[in-house]
């Protein structure tokens, strides 16, 4: 575990450290910078990347380092002129909490961060657990090819599967850009890299929960109690280990900021809401640069707050909508790259319908009882939502956030049950997949179970309030206090205790799913591919299985496979050909000139599939007993061969 924390740490380091300097000298505080670190960077990364690209400065720590010794200096400057030419923020009125509460709700906060990442560490087994899923590959590979070439732009990392032809294919790459200056500094292996980040994401998401609570004046224990139903959600682990859906993950988790950061542009006057307005696109930014179906999440989670804003306060109608819209036009700008290849993405490709696999009352009854999946009914979070909605009158500023947990379950309803095209198109951003959207549901829900626990804290603390009075216990401000803390540490261990403490089990038993040794790709398999390494130069691509988990070989060893990723959407002539026809390598001149212009000398095969209805690729069938290959490694798992004469 001891290195493993180390790249935790260095993690921590790279992702909080760059957005606190940036988001501190932009006039950023308290809870709202703490959150909003991480989507500063990954803002930073996502529109300084394609910039060096465009002008053949390759990403590394180093180049990285200096980008954020030259905006943190800029930033200097600016705030400088701004204080020089405005004076300093007024920063007056009424705090929400008292200094003590901040450090209570941080002490909490801290416990369900370790909670969450010990959900995650605990699954896994250990950081450097290969996970097995579909997507996983696709981020390994992409991840190294940043860290070994220094190429950042939008189409670079795709190169590992879809290089022939010129072909590019856009995907956005601000997660897989921190990633590759953790993986530089500390020289970890990539799977590490990816689950470090993995661990840390339940904790952000509850720190973000925390920032919202507080932007929107809730009280301290309806934060507290918000975070920690946050990482109490299956439907959120779902995502970690089904796919895992890493950057959309950490769009989900950083998108409640939106809503707090678009507040702080409403609420600036004069010209310094131009500067709010920038953040706020800044943040937009991140967010379409880690994946642009979070800029659609944020959208449907921040109108309801507006709605609620403008019908109390109909008079900001006149100028508030303007904001907005001017605000989304900087975003838009900044994003300019991604949003371009999002279009051509989104349009170049077919649209992909995930079979319905349930009926409306089976999805309607998984998704009240928080059920996904036919797992059991989580009843004692089913029990402070229910208290939650029934006092949603109390949530004051944040009664909007039911209207939004209403849009995402809704969403999930429609794509769980109905194939019908309208469904498609509506939840197109977010792949038709039932996982995704119910997923989403976590954040509006966990503040809604959060408002649960926090109003039946409100009950006992009345309780023993009225208690204490008949007695005459002291004096009343200090009686009130009391009966407040202990209210609070009782409901809170009370809730804890009977959920099975925040069920643990059935959590982490969801993330042992995620990386167990094999089917797809098991120690043995990566044994092999380091073997490769030692076997094949640096200009040589190594002849595998689209189907099987060979495709990790450039992820773990640095040696380039013909398959790159399981999708077969897009790929080059010469691949596809090789892929059904390469056991025809004696008699067919075709095959022979492909495997020349690929450069390959070497075969590899893994035992198990990405999928359990996948076979063997045609053209890899039979190899077994094939004269023209040599086998030069084996092991239960894997094979090696080697092209015995190949053509010049």
């Amino acid at each position: 575990m001891g290195a493993g924390a180390q790249v935790v740490a260095l993690y921590v380091l790279t992702l909080w450290v760059p957005g606190l300097v940036l988001g501190g000298l932009a006039g950023l505080r308290g809870w709202t910078l703490a959150a909003a670190a991480p989507l500063l960077t990954y803002a930073v990364a996502g529109l300084f990347g394609p910039i060096f690209s465009a002008i053949d400065i390759a990403w590394s720590p180093t180049s990285a380092g200096l980008l954020l010794v030259v905006l943190s200096a800029g930033a200097v400057l600016a705030r400088f002129g701004i204080r020089q030419r405005f004076g300093p923020s007024d920063r007056s009125g009424p705090p929400v909490w008292a200094l003590w509460v901040h450090a209570s709700v941080a002490a909490a906060l801290g416990a369900v961060v370790v909670f969450g990442a010990t959900v995650i560490w605990s699954g896994l087994g250990q950081l450097s657990a290969i996970p097995q899923d579909w997507d996983a590959a696709f981020h390994a590979n992409g991840i190294r090819w940043i860290a070994d070439t220094g190429d950042s732009s939008l189409v670079g990392m795709a190169k590992v599967n879809w290089y022939e032809n010129g072909v590019e294919v856009f995907y956005p790459n601000a997660y897989h850009l921190v990633a590759a200056v953790v993986l530089r500094i500390t020289g970890a292996d990539v799977p590490t890299v990816l689950n470090a980040q993995t661990v840390l994401l339940p904790g952000m998401g509850a720190l973000t929960i925390v920032a919202l609570v507080y932007r929107f004046r809730g009280r301290a224990v309806l934060a507290v109690a918000a975070a920690a139903c946050s990482v109490a959600f299956t439907s959120f682990y779902d995502m970690l280990w089904r796919g895992p859906l890493l950057p959309f993950v950490t769009g989900a988790v950083l998108m409640p900021l939106a809503a707090v950061l678009l507040l702080d542009v409403l609420d600036a006057r004069g010209l310094r809401q131009i500067g709010r307005g920038l953040l706020f696109g800044l943040g937009l930014l991140g967010m379409i640069a880690l994946n642009p179906a979070t800029l659609f999440t944020a959208a449907v989670f921040v109108m309801p707050a507006m709605v609620q804003r403008w019908v109390g306060q109909p008079r900001l109608l006149l100028r508030e909508p303007i904001v907005v819209l001017a605000a989304g036009v900087v975003a838009a700008l900044l994003a300019l790259p991604q949003v371009l290849g999002s279009i051509g993405s989104a349009s170049g490709e077919p649209v992909y319908d995930w079979p319905a696999e349930l009926t409306q009352s089976e999805a309607f009854g998984e998704l009240l009882a928080f059920a996904h999946d036919g797992l059991r009914p989580q009843w004692w979070l089913v029990l402070v939502v229910a208290i939650g909605i029934a006092r949603v009158g109390r949530l004051g500023a944040l009664r909007w956030i039911f209207a939004s947990g209403i849009a995402f379950g809704t969403m999930f309803l429609l794509a769980a049950s109905s194939d019908e095209t309208f469904v498609n198109t509506i939840t197109r951003p977010w792949w038709n997949d039932q996982w995704r959207l119910i997923g989403l549901c976590v954040v509006p829900v966990a503040v809604l179970a959060g408002h649960g626990v926090a109003e039946a804290q409100r009950k006992v603390a009345d309780g023993i309030r009225a208690l204490a009075a008949k007695v005459e216990a002291g004096p009343p401000d200090l009686v009130d206090l009391a009966g407040r803390l202990v209210a609070t540490g009782l409901v809170l261990t009370l809730f804890v205790m009977t959920s099975e403490y925040l069920y643990l089990g059935r959590n982490v038993a969801r993330m042992r799913l995620a990386a167990p040794d094999g089917p797809v790709v098991s120690s043995l398999e990566a044994d092999a591919m380091r073997v490769l390494a030692t076997l094949v130069p640096p200009d040589q691509r190594v002849m595998n299985d689209r189907g099987d988990g060979s495709a990790w070989m450039y992820a773990i060893a640095g040696v380039h496979p013909v398959a790159g990723f399981y999708n077969f959407s897009g790929i080059g002539p010469d691949a596809l050909l090789l892929n059904t026809r390469f056991n025809s390598y004696p008699v067919d001149r075709s095959v022979r000139a492909a495997v020349a212009r690929l450069d390959v000398t070497y075969v590899m095969l893994g035992r198990g599939f990405v999928r359990t209805d996948w076979r063997r690729a045609p053209g890899l069938l039979g190899l077994e007993n094939a004269p023209w290959l040599q086998p030069v490694y084996r092991n239960k798992d894997a094979v090696i061969y080697r092209i015995k004469a190949r053509p010049g």
